[in-house]
């Protein structure tokens, strides 16, 4: 928040005053605003607020708590919390809305003024999540320590985009440019693997390797295409499930991806 002196009188003295608020940070912070006069020789300068937050509590690394990696994965973080000024505190309680996709263990250390929070994903598949772990304490200074949890759990073999719409002008004959969409599929730990096999309406769409030989690859490119005039007479919407094969393991092995081509009215 900013506030300042609107008129300065010629000679005068106007002040600047900026206002952070410091709940839920720690550590270096800075903070710039931009201050914009009528002066010819300095119409606009910019002001800087540097400030190192010392909470009564600290969190380390930080109290912003990420848990990525990929499905099968060991995925977990331990953050480090303790007593700016050294002295015992408990933590009596945690909550989370998260029960669903993590874990969490609590190890105090035997002087009391130290605890490990280890945060664990429970994801068994791929999940994007956010969401908090509450820490309540005895602290007379601070009773409540909020921690931000981000969840992303990517599948082994991915495919981008994860479905594929075309929503197409009308059926013709005339010679408009073809319509396409890439779709990419990769493997997130950068293993080579081989498509097996495509299962779509051939009668509907088209997908075509743009792969220059037969190799294994971490990554693969298809366009897809819609064979718009095949639809049958009065049809104008029409849905579809592209299945991909691979030969990675049964779990990551099989990717779908709905198709869809919709026809203008």
């Amino acid at each position: 928040m900013v506030r300042y002196t609107r008129t300065i009188p010629p000679g005068g003295v106007g002040q600047v005053t900026l206002q952070v608020n410091t709940n839920g940070l720690q550590g270096r912070l800075t903070k710039s605003a931009r201050m914009t006069t009528n002066d010819p020789r300095e119409s606009s300068t910019k002001l800087y607020l540097s400030i190192n937050v010392r909470a009564h509590i600290l969190v380390e690394p930080g109290p912003k708590i990420l848990l990525q990696g990929i499905v099968g994965d060991d995925i977990q973080k331990v953050v480090h919390i303790h007593s700016a000024e050294n002295e015992p505190f408990e933590i009596t309680r945690i909550n989370t809305n998260l029960r669903s996709v993590i874990d969490y263990k609590l190890s105090r250390k035997d002087d009391g003024r130290e605890y490990d929070l280890q945060v664990i994903s429970r994801a068994s598949d791929q999940k994007s999540a956010s969401g908090f772990l509450t820490l309540y304490t005895n602290h007379p200074k601070k009773q409540v320590v909020k921690l931000s949890v981000y969840l992303r759990v990517k599948p082994e073999v991915q495919v981008w985009p994860n479905r594929v719409d075309f929503y197409e002008g009308s059926k013709s004959g005339s010679k408009k440019k073809e319509s396409k969409r890439i779709l990419m599929i990769m493997n997130n730990r950068g293993k080579s693997f081989k498509i097996k096999e495509l299962n779509y309406n051939k009668d509907y769409f088209q997908v075509r390797s743009l792969a220059k030989n037969d190799s294994p690859a971490s990554r693969y490119q298809f366009e897809v295409v819609p064979l718009v005039d095949s639809l049958p007479p009065g049809r104008l919407e029409l849905q579809d499930t592209l299945t991909i094969r691979t030969d990675s393991s049964a779990k990551a092995g099989e990717i779908e991806v709905p198709l869809s081509i919709r026809i203008k009215q």
